[in-house]
């Protein structure tokens, strides 16, 4: 059975997320909450918000086997440059070409997490 939430309620309920010391995929089976509504949810709320100008702490790095990804774009009057893809892992930072092949970084992936 879905649960409908009001805006109200989906703001009470992501700021208890701050106070959540587990992952994201627990706090949402502990709140009968799908992840992929937790994350629409807290986007939609997000465009709502003004812009801080004080960059977003990234988290400490644990134990899991995810690697955090960044990609930047940057407009170029009549083309776009895109920005290396960069890999922040446990042991260091790994830096990509942005035109290299999906299958490598997949390998790359894959040879990172044996």
């Amino acid at each position: 059975m879905k649960t409908y939430r009001t805006k109200t309620q989906w703001q009470q309920l992501l700021q208890q997320r701050s106070n959540f010391k587990g992952t994201n995929i627990e706090f949402c089976q502990q709140h009968n909450v799908s992840i992929t509504t937790y994350y629409k949810q807290r986007a939609l709320l997000a465009e709502g918000q003004p812009k801080s100008s004080v960059p977003e702490l990234t988290p400490t790095p644990t134990l899991s086997r995810f690697i955090q990804v960044k990609q930047t774009m940057t407009e170029v009057c009549a083309g776009t440059h895109q920005h290396p893809v960069l890999f922040d892992t446990r042991t260091g930072q790994l830096t990509l070409p942005a035109d290299l092949a999906t299958n490598d970084i997949v390998s790359i992936i894959k040879g990172l997490m044996a």
